[in-house]
């Protein structure tokens, strides 16, 4: 009898400490909550979690009643059902910078032993494998030998990583398999694949913890960080120069807590490739106990991107060698080469040089020298908290010169970017609803001086290239308008001719016969009086023709009828606004004056009958041009653009000038397109760097080796649909579209190029109706799905919203860094185009029209 009122005593007090059990500061896996859990209540009727959450940069954050609790047990959602400290909905930081709140949830069965919590939002916080009760069978090691365990000699090298389930040692994540005590000594034995390792352990004082291969080498380790001003790294010493190699690097890691449940099993890591000109993207693939491992192509040393599920990291790599990244959470721990590096720039990572809003609302009324000496004190502000951190934090003298890099380039790209910025604001007043949404705006000239804050020095500095930011930077110089030539010198035939034959072009003889009696008709004098008036008049022209486009079609037909129509369009045009009562600006009537005396009579007679003696010649001369249009006024674009460079400088050769041509000449790879091998030694011959001579070529080959692939594949055809990863998804999505062009745009509700580019071809749509060509609109999950369904009524076209994992496979495959992103199918289901440039409708319907005709 006793035993059994024993026993029921027993259980009365086990039920009732686990219905008054609150654990705090509990341990839990993956999170994507931006703070922490501080306890959790165990009650009888209710489970109560505590939270608190620190200033986010955007001022404010949102609780959700789609809050809810799932145990493994049953899998059912137990749903909030009370908050007290903040309120459902938007909560704005108070002053103290952080909040602490308590959500209330059903009871918790009385067997489970982990949870997890969610919200049922799209981007809704996640945390997994909350735990409440141990179990000790997983758990072998004890809770004083847990943590990421620092070297305390000053270094603050992190060698050992000891979890609940595993450990992580030399770049590896090991399974426990036994672990012995004897008073504060420890051996723990390891496994990993079969292997054994030893580390053994002695418990010291203030939290210090001996580690080591062996009892006698033991050194003593802290959970955080230590600054001792007398500590010196070994071989600590900068880059001296960097060394170029067509070659990879790996990187690999490990998340902590990673669950098979999470929805997103991928992340993305980005390089920007400043010599091709573009970022490439590279699929991190996760596996479900969390280990991922990538090796990818570099070519040197240097700052890489990379987004997985929980955020979002810059990880130095370099080639040949393999850095180890564990993710704990909202930390980051590195093992491998470079390891001290990327521990570095990870704690730098909120000093950096950048462009605050406020800043950005007054740049429309910033003068060009008043934007100078803001940015060179927002650059000096950067470099004092720098220097203020190194006073009590040990800094590697590489991850110094890195992070001084990115400073120096953040530099130079905010004042290149004064006059794009400024662009920015004038298109926002002018699609403004009222003068309030309106930001202030003054005009002001710049001048070739105010591009003196870039030195000689900055052409052949290699160091530069350790930060991404290089690409960047090389691509806003290319892009600046100090280099820019807008209007480029009209092609008489004759040299038109010997571009396209060294193009490989041939021509007939009626077609040369025509080209000959051109020099009639297109004088050196005719050429200049054209050159002279597209500088005076040819913005305004372009604008012209954009205003009065609507007219085009009726003054066609009026242009017709008419017995001998004038010389030039916009003289037809205007003669039709006659008959129409239809007013011109004064701006616009000096165009057409200066239209009307551009030739004389005799010479528009001569023209005239050259055009009527040719008619067909000059047909078929045009036919051929129109498909290396775009390719000689690109390339002529690009040598003005060099000669500008060349002058501002004062140097025909340099590193920098090599990196601008090679990104220019690289140009014709997306296309899957290919140098011969005589043009490709022209263009090597006006490189002056060895290694981007090499690279070019390796990228030519690399091209041809592609399109050799897709012929051999024939296409993205599908070997194994149901896995839906890869080629196989994009062949999956195609499938019902077999036999018809495929216009793919990649967009996303909140991108407002996205929108305005698939405004712009709505009529194109409707023109081609009947024609096979379908209009493939894909985004992600970024897109809120309500918006989503609501925008897609108004855009006509076959659409899909993919999964983030889906939406990686995608990048990777289109090596989409930006959107809006398009690209073009065959009717056989082959990437013809995968990165199109945007367009006006009149040449993608021309681009369109040629695919179905083959």
């Amino acid at each position: 009898m006793k035993n059994i009122i024993s026993m029921l005593f027993f259980g009365l007090v086990t039920l009732y400490s686990f219905a008054q059990k609150t654990i705090e500061n509990p341990e839990y896996g993956y999170s994507t909550y931006p703070g922490e859990i501080l306890k959790i209540e165990i009650h009888d009727t209710t489970t109560v979690m505590h939270f608190k959450i620190k200033k986010l940069p955007w001022g404010y954050f949102h609780l959700h009643k789609e809050s809810h609790i799932i145990s493994g047990k049953d899998n059912d959602k137990q749903f909030v059902t009370k908050l007290t400290g903040a309120y459902f909905g938007r909560n704005d930081f108070p002053e103290s910078g952080e909040v602490t709140y308590q959500l209330y949830f059903p009871p918790l069965d009385k067997a489970v032993t982990t949870f997890d919590f969610g919200v049922d939002k799209e981007r809704g916080w996640q945390v997994y494998n909350i735990v409440l009760q141990e179990d000790e069978n997983i758990a072998l090691l004890p809770k004083s030998l847990r943590g990421n365990w620092l070297l305390a000699d000053g270094s603050n090298r992190w060698d050992y990583g000891f979890n609940t389930k595993n450990a992580i040692v030399e770049g590896q994540v090991w399974d426990y398999k036994t672990v012995e005590q004897n008073g504060k000594k420890y051996t723990i034995t390891l496994e990993h694949y079969g292997k054994l390792k030893t580390i053994y352990a002695k418990q010291g004082k203030n939290g210090l913890v001996a580690f080591g291969a062996s009892p006698k080498t033991l050194k003593d380790y802290g959970l955080k960080r230590v600054y001792k001003p007398k500590f010196k790294l070994e071989n600590d010493v900068p880059f001296e120069t960097v060394a170029f190699a067509i070659d990879s690097a790996t990187y690999s890691g490990y998340i902590k807590g990673f669950s098979e449940r999470m929805k997103q099993k991928t992340g993305m890591l980005y390089v920007n490739n400043p010599f091709l000109g573009g970022q490439e993207s590279y699929l991190v693939k996760i596996n479900d106990d969390g280990n991922f491992k990538v090796k990818l192509p570099l070519t040197h040393p240097q700052t890489v991107y990379l987004r997985m599920p929980n955020d979002r990291y810059d990880v130095f790599l370099e080639p040949k060698k393999e850095v180890f990244h564990y993710i704990s959470n909202k930390d980051s721990f590195f093992m491998g080469d470079n390891a001290l590096v990327n521990t570095d720039l990870q704690d730098l990572k909120d000093i950096k040089l950048m462009l605050s809003r406020e800043v950005y609302k007054k740049i429309g009324e910033m003068s060009p020298n008043n934007y100078t000496k803001l940015c060179l004190e927002l650059k000096e502000e950067v470099l004092n908290k720098l220097s203020t951190y190194q006073k009590d934090h040990l800094v590697s003298k590489k991850a110094l010169q890195i992070k001084k890099a990115e400073i120096e380039l953040e530099y130079y790209n905010m004042l290149l970017g004064y006059n794009m910025n400024r662009r920015s604001v004038a298109y926002q007043n002018e699609k403004a609803k009222s003068d309030k949404e309106k930001l202030p705006y003054k005009e002001f000239e710049v001048s070739e001086s105010y591009y003196d804050f870039l030195p000689k020095d900055v052409l052949n500095n290699k160091l530069l290239t350790l930060s991404n930011s290089y690409y960047f930077f090389t691509n806003r110089l290319m892009y600046a308008d100090i280099f820019k030539e807008n209007r480029l010198p009209k092609l008489g035939k004759v040299e038109l001719t010997k571009l396209l034959q060294k193009k490989g072009v041939e021509f007939t003889t009626d077609e040369l016969n025509m080209v000959e009696f051109s020099k009639q008709v297109e004088t050196p004098e005719m050429l200049a009086k054209e050159d002279k008036f597209n500088k005076d008049y040819g913005d305004l022209e372009q604008e012209f023709y954009r205003k009065y486009r609507t007219y085009f079609k009726d003054a066609g037909e009026f242009i017709k009828a008419q017995n001998q129509p004038k010389h030039h369009f916009i003289l037809n045009l205007v003669d039709y606004f006659e008959t129409k009562n239809i007013k011109i600006s004064d701006e616009e009537v000096k165009l057409v004056e200066a239209l009307n005396v551009l030739r004389t009579p005799a010479e528009i007679e001569d023209e005239r009958l050259f055009n009527k003696e040719f008619a067909n010649a000059i047909k078929t001369f045009y036919d051929k041009y129109k498909d290396y249009s775009s390719e000689i006024f690109r390339e002529r674009l690009n040598a003005e653009r060099d000669k500008k460079v060349q002058a501002f400088f004062g140097t025909e050769y340099s590193f920098l000038q090599d990196v601008m041509k090679t990104q220019t000449f690289s140009k014709k790879f997306e296309d899957y397109e290919v140098y011969g091998e005589e043009d490709l030694k022209t263009l090597q011959a006006s490189l002056s760097t060895p290694f981007l001579n090499e690279y070019l070529a390796f990228c030519n080959t690399q091209t041809k080796e592609k399109i050799k692939r897709n012929k051999t594949k024939g296409g993205y055809t599908v070997h194994n649909v149901e896995k839906k990863e890869g080629d196989e998804l994009f062949a999956s999505m195609l499938k019902k579209f077999e036999g018809k062009v495929v216009y793919v745009d990649f967009w996303a509700t909140w991108c407002g190029p996205c929108k305005s580019g698939i405004k712009r071809i709505a009529p194109l749509k409707a023109e081609m109706a009947n024609d096979d060509v379908v209009f493939l609109y894909i985004t992600n999950q970024t897109s809120p799905e309500g918006t989503w369904k609501n925008a897609i009524v108004d855009i006509k076209g076959e659409h899909y919203r993919v999964s983030a994992d889906e939406w990686n496979y995608l990048s990777e495959k289109f090596k989409i860094s930006g959107i809006p992103h398009y690209t073009l199918v065959n009717k056989e289901g082959e990437i013809v185009k995968p990165k199109m440039p945007h367009m006006d409708n009149t040449s993608l319907k021309r681009i369109l029209k040629d695919e179905l005709s083959k």
